[in-house]
Order: structure tokens, then C-alpha cells, then sequence
């Protein structure tokens, strides 16, 4: 408490010191919103949630959406700060890169999907936790998504928006980053028109961090990292109907993968974790997209998306979590991924009443979950004499295909809308387990509807209603000699009112949110330990449960220069049949959400000032089904201030993350009567320079 006490205090001192810094005539403007009749507007960012572009304020239903410049400012360059920035989110990432992610309560952690990962409409399933770079634009859709998403979309989405090649000039861009925990990053990007048609982008990242986990056995800290990528996109506009954009990009990551420390209470916490293995989690990505657009008519569309993608991992993990020489797994070769998908749409474009959109997609993925497919262990001297290598314990292979066909119907007629949409998806998923020479394929077919009904009810506001359905389709666990048990697919239903808008005088923007979700057999992932200690992780339906909850956004930006954020969710999530009937959810805070202020001004007639300040917030969750572990309410407190030119050309900027140095997890589970815990970035201070040209 003495802790969010402190934070809150230095928030609102931050706060108040920017008012002031504002100047009497920010101050004065703030009485009737503008000064001398000026009218101030708020950009809106154009979304593509119900793939159409379209203004975040008219789309019914509970969107975040973040700019390239808001995720400057807000320093969101991975996915734990996307997360602590959106309310009602838990996301993180997990040792091995892979992310945690829970929306409205509904998610997992681990190897269950639940939220669906995008980068430009292609559902990513191999490097959703890759470092945000060259951005246009993120979006986080809330509730479940099954209609246009399909699949592993239960509890919502998160998109991410490439900037596209342009035509229009040769421009770039640079930024280096140092700073604590040995950071070196390194970031740019280049747009080359090459001729009135053609044009191509490339951009490319480096980054090292040293981490701060210390391990005194190796002297190397385990969540030490570096990762590099690079992305070319190139663009073909023949005509004003055709739109073909063609992208490639490859990354190799390679980290410790295996960061977690042993503590005795989830109230416990570490920084260092004394593994007696220099471990590593390497990746390495090859993927390419193809997106065609073509304007058939004026009113009509079709649009044709292709992916390939290939991923590479190898692992080297202490599965012991001491300095002992107890259990170390490996893989001899990398296992190797591959993922193909094809999407068709034709939609049409009328001004106002009728609009549809139909559209078939596929999926194939072969050996999805790749610590799962093949792995060696050792079972070293500590754990009973001479070292037993069990060469082959994992060795399974998966291939997981999709097929589905979708269609959405809406009609307008002035300030009233109505939308009817279906999915009907089927999902086959066959797996071969070696070590005990069994098979299996479980396959299912679900129809997913949506419903969405909204009024404006001024020439800024809209009220709306949506009901929509998702689900996680059925699976079986793949693990070592664990018997092919099937689990059925989870499936969540949501219920939602809102309004959005912002005041004539665009003094206030605002969005407002209530929700009702029903979830039937939840699927979590479980960490037991077999007979020779190798800790197992199974996937297993837990029972049913209900969410209700609220969530609002408030912008207040009294002049151009000045804005305040202010964002919050409550949620109250039980389970409501099964074995742990009356139980509350994991990873379901009753309220999260955070506040921000952002402050420019002119120091000089050459330089400009800008001043952030912004703080995070959640209360207590529960990290198990039995309600024992429980994280405590903790509150992370940033801030960031740059000094560039009017045309910004250039950029200084020093950021400071979690300023208070609370200490929190972002990941916890049992563990052979302690608990296994990963620990929330402590205090870290960033500087950074920037230039375009």
C-alpha cells in the first residue's frame, strides 16, 4: 500500500506540475475548451476491426487503438508494455517469447491460445512477442472474435498495422537506444518510391539487453537477450483499383528462455535465479505476405491475403531451477514450423444501406508448440548417480488444419445500423505421439455469430449493443507418455453496451463500456511433475465460468498541447460448474487501468519540449484455479522527456520505466511445493536519439 500510495502521489504531482507548466493561457483555454474561437480537434485513428477501414469512433464495439506516435510516447516497443496500458488486459511474455495473454478474463497462459495474434490481418502464430518496429498502428479488440477471426480468438485480438510502402517521397528514419541492463538497440526504417507505381520499405532492429535476473553460478544472467530483424515490403499500384502489396520479414531471437526463479510465496521476490546451465531459447523467423486489393467496381471489393511463414527453435532449459545438476532439457535439432494460410473477401461499399462482406479462410500448421514436439532430457548426477540421457522424450509431431467460411450483413439508414454476421469453422487437428506410438485427430465445427445494433444519437456520439460468440477449438495434450486425452473446445459468449463519442467543442473524448461474458469449459494449462521429476505441462477443461465487468477511456485535451488519458476496468470473473465451482478466475484483476498526461511547448523558436508522465495499475488477481497463489495490487509509474526541432527532425528523449521499482510478477505457477515466478521489469532507464530525413 505505502508503495501505491507513493506512486499515485507522484503521479498526481506530475500531473499538476505539467498544468502549471502549460502557462496561463493554457489554463484560460481550458474555461470554454478553445481560445479566440479556435476549434480543437482530435485525430481519429482509422481502424480495421471489421475489416473495412474505419474511424475508431464509429466502429460499435470496445476497440484500443494506439498511433505510431502514441506508441513513442508511451514507449510501447513489446507486448509487457502493451499490456500494462490497456485496462482489463493481463499480456506478457513468457520466458521462451511466447506471450500470456488474458482479455476480460478470458485467455490463458501457457501453450492455450485464447487471444488471437495479427500482423496485417494474418493471424501470427509463430513470433507474436517479436519487437514492435515500424508501426502504424496496434489495435485491441476486446471480446470474443469469432466471426471475422475465427478460431483462438475466444477472449479477443491483437492487431498489429505495418506501414505500408508510398509513392509520395523518399523518406527514413534512425533511432539508438541506450540504457540500463547494458541495453543497445538499434532501429530505422527507409521508404523508397521507385517509380509512380512501385515503391518499397525496409526496415530493420537490433537489440541487446543484458537483463536483470543474475545467475552466480554461470556469471551470465538468464534473461539476458538479443534479437535482430529485418522487413522489406513492396508495393504495386497499377491503377487506382489495385492495391498489391507484397512484404517479407525474417528475425533471430535468441534469449535464456528459461528466467524463472524458485521462491517460497508469490509475496517472495528475486533478482537473480542460480541455474548451474547457461540457458537459451533461440528462434528464427522467415515469413512473407501477399495482400491483393481490387476495386472490381466502385462498390465492390475483393481482396486476397497469403501467407507462408517458417520458424526455427532449439532449446537449452534447466527444468530443476537450482544450481544443481538435476534436469536439463535440449533439442538435438531444431524443430522447424511451418504455417500456411489463405484468405478471399468480397465485401461491398455503399455509402449507406445495404453493405455486405463474404469470405472463406484456410490454415494448415504443422508442429504448432515446438518445446513440445522434440526434446532430450538429462537427468544429471544430483538426481541420482551417473546422468541418464532420455534421448526422444518428446517426440510428437502435429498438423493442425482449418477451413471456414464467413459472411457479414449490415444495413444503414441515417443514425441507425444494424449488423448480422456468422462464421461457420472447422478445425481438424491430428497429432502423433512416438514415445508411446499412438495417434489421434479431433476434429470440430462450431457456427459463430455476431450481432451488432448501434444509434448515433448526435453528430458525435453513438450508443451500441453487440453479442458475439468465440471459441478455442478441441485439442489433446502432447507430451512425453501422456496418454492422448482429448479436451473439448472452449467456447465464451459476450454481451455488450456502450457509448462513445467526445463533446462539440472536442474538449472530451470518452468511450464507455459494459459486459456480460459466459465461458464454457475452460481450457488452462497445468505444470505437474512425472515420476522422474521433468516437469509436465497438460492442457485440460476446468468447468464453466461467467465475467461481468465495465470498462472507460476519457481524453481530455483542453488545447492542442495538453492532453490527459485516464482509463479503468473492473471485472468480476467466478467459475460457475466444474471442480472449481465458485472459484475466482486466474489472471482476472477486479480493477485495472492507468493514467497519463502528455505536454508540449516551444522552449525556444527552435526546440520543443515534450513531457510524459503515466502510471499502471492493477489490483489483486489469483494466478491458480484453487485460489492460493495471489499476486498483489502493484502500481508501475513511468515517465519520458524529449527535446526535438518544430518539424521534428530530430529527437532526444530519456524514459524511465517503473520509476518506483515495484516489485511484481508476470508469471507464476506451483512448483514442486514452491512456486515458480517470473518477475515484472524493475526500474530501467532508457535514452534515446532520433533523426528523419
Amino acid at each position: 500500500m505505502p508503495k501505491i500510495m507513493t506512486t499515485s502521489m507522484l503521479t498526481s504531482s506530475c500531473i499538476v506540475a505539467l498544468v502549471f507548466a502549460s502557462g496561463p493561457s493554457a489554463l484560460a483555454q481550458s474555461d470554454d475548451g478553445a481560445a479566440a474561437g479556435e476549434v480543437i480537434v482530435i485525430d481519429s485513428i482509422t481502424v480495421t476491426a471489421r475489416k473495412r477501414a474505419e474511424s475508431i469512433t464509429d466502429v460499435p464495439e470496445t476497440i484500443s487503438a494506439f498511433s505510431e506516435d502514441a506508441l513513442k510516447k508511451g514507449s510501447i516497443i513489446n507486448i509487457d508494455k502493451l499490456g500494462l496500458s490497456v485496462p482489463n488486459v493481463v499480456l506478457s511474455r513468457r520466458g521462451d517469447n511466447e506471450p500470456n495473454v488474458v482479455i476480460r478474463g478470458v485467455g490463458s497462459f501457457g501453450n492455450v491460445q485464447g487471444i488471437g495474434f495479427y500482423i496485417d490481418d494474418v493471424q501470427n502464430f509463430t513470433d507474436q512477442a517479436s519487437r514492435l518496429v515500424d508501426l502504424e498502428r496496434i489495435e485491441v479488440l476486446k471480446g470474443p472474435q469469432g466471426t471475422l477471426y475465427g478460431g483462438s480468438s475466444v477472449g479477443g485480438a491483437v492487431k498489429y498495422v505495418t506501414k505500408k510502402p508510398s509513392v509520395e517521397g523518399f523518406e527514413g528514419q534512425a533511432t539508438i537506444e541506450v540504457g540500463q541492463q547494458k541495453i543497445k538497440n538499434g532501429n530505422g526504417s527507409i521508404n523508397i518510391p521507385l517509380s509512380d507505381m512501385f515503391a518499397a520499405r525496409v526496415s530493420g532492429y537490433i537489440d541487446t539487453n543484458n537483463g536483470f535476473l543474475e545467475n552466480n553460478v554461470t556469471g551470465i544472467n538468464n534473461d539476458k537477450s538479443k534479437e535482430h530483424g529485418i522487413r522489406v515490403a513492396l508495393r504495386f499500384t497499377p491503377s487506382d483499383a489495385t492495391d498489391v502489396n507484397l512484404s517479407f520479414r525474417y528475425s533471430d531471437l535468441e534469449n535464456g528462455g528459461n528466467d524463472y526463479y524458485t521462491t517460497p510465496s508469490p509475496s517472495v521476490f528475486r533478482l537473480e535465479s542460480n541455474l548451474n546451465l547457461d540457458v537459451f531459447n533461440k528462434r528464427r523467423i522467415l515469413a512473407g505476405i501477399l495482400n491483393i486489393e481490387h476495386d472490381v467496381t466502385s462498390d465492390l471489393s475483393v481482396t486476397s491475403l497469403t501467407s507462408y511463414t517458417e520458424r526455427k527453435s532449439e532449446i537449452l532449459w534447466d527444468l530443476d531451477y537450482s544450481p544443481l545438476d538435476g534436469v536439463w532439457v535440449f533439442q538435438t535439432d531444431p524443430v522447424d514450423t511451418k504455417v500456411f494460410t489463405q484468405e478471399v473477401r468480397l465485401q461491398s461499399n455503399f455509402d449507406d444501406g445495404w453493405n455486405w462482406l463474404v469470405g472463406g479462410y484456410y490454415a494448415r500448421l504443422r508442429d504448432r508448440l515446438p518445446v513440445n514436439t522434440a526434446a532430450d532430457v538429462v537427468i544429471g548426477t544430483d538426481f541420482g548417480g551417473a546422468p541418464d540421457f532420455i534421448l526422444g522424450f518428446h517426440d510428437n509431431t502435429s498438423l493442425e488444419e482449418i477451413l471456414a467460411g464467413f459472411a457479414t450483413v449490415t444495413y444503414s439508414s441515417g443514425p441507425f445500423e444494424a449488423s448480422l454476421g456468422a462464421r461457420l469453422n472447422h478445425s481438424d487437428f491430428f497429432g502423433l505421439n512416438r514415445v508411446i506410438d499412438e495417434s489421434l485427430s479431433v476434429k470440430d465445427t462450431v457456427v459463430l455469430p455476431k450481432l451488432t445494433l448501434s444509434y448515433e444519437v448526435g453528430p458525435a456520439v453513438m450508443v451500441y449493443f453487440n453479442l458475439a460468440e468465440g471459441y478455442e477449438p478441441a485439442r489433446f495434450t502432447l507430451f512425453n507418455a501422456t496418454p492422448l486425452l482429448p479436451y473439448e473446445p472452449e467456447k465464451a459468449r459476450n454481451f455488450e453496451v456502450g457509448v462513445k463519442g467526445q463533446t462539440p467543442n472536442a474538449l472530451l473524448t470518452y468511450e464507455i463500456a459494459a459486459f456480460f461474458i459466459q465461458s464454457k469449459d475452460r481450457q488452462l494449462e497445468t505444470l505437474v511433475l512425472d515420476p522422474s521429476g521433468v516437469p509436465n505441462e497438460a492442457i485440460g477443461n476446468v468447468g464453466d465460468a461467467r465475467t461481468f465487468g465495465g470498462e472507460f477511456a476519457l481524453t481530455v485535451r483542453p488545447v492542442a498541447e495538453l492532453s490527459f488519458t485516464i482509463n479503468g476496468g473492473v471485472m468480476d470473473s467466478k467459475f460457475t460448474a466444474g471442480m472449481f465451482d465458485g472459484f475466482e478466475v486466474p489472471y482476472a484483476p477486479d480493477f485495472s487501468g492507468g493514467a497519463s498526461v502528455d505536454y508540449e511547448t516551444e522552449i525556444t523558436s527552435s526546440l520543443v519540449l515534450s513531457l510524459r508522465a503515466d502510471v499502471s495499475y492493477s489490483s489483486a488477481f489469483f494466478w491458480d484455479t484453487i485460489n492460493t497463489l495471489e499476486q498483489d495490487s502493484y502500481a508501475v509509474f513511468g515517465a519520458r522527456i524529449a527535446i526535438s526541432p518544430p518539424d521534428g527532425r530530430w529527437e532526444v528523449a530519456v524514459r524511465g520505466e517503473n520509476l518506483t521499482d515495484e516489485a511484481y510478477h508476470s508469471e507464476l505457477q506451483p512448483f514442486d511445493g514452491d512456486v515458480l515466478a517470473r518477475r515484472g521489469q524493475p526500474r530501467l532507464v532508457v535514452g534515446s536519439v532520433s533523426a528523419r530525413f
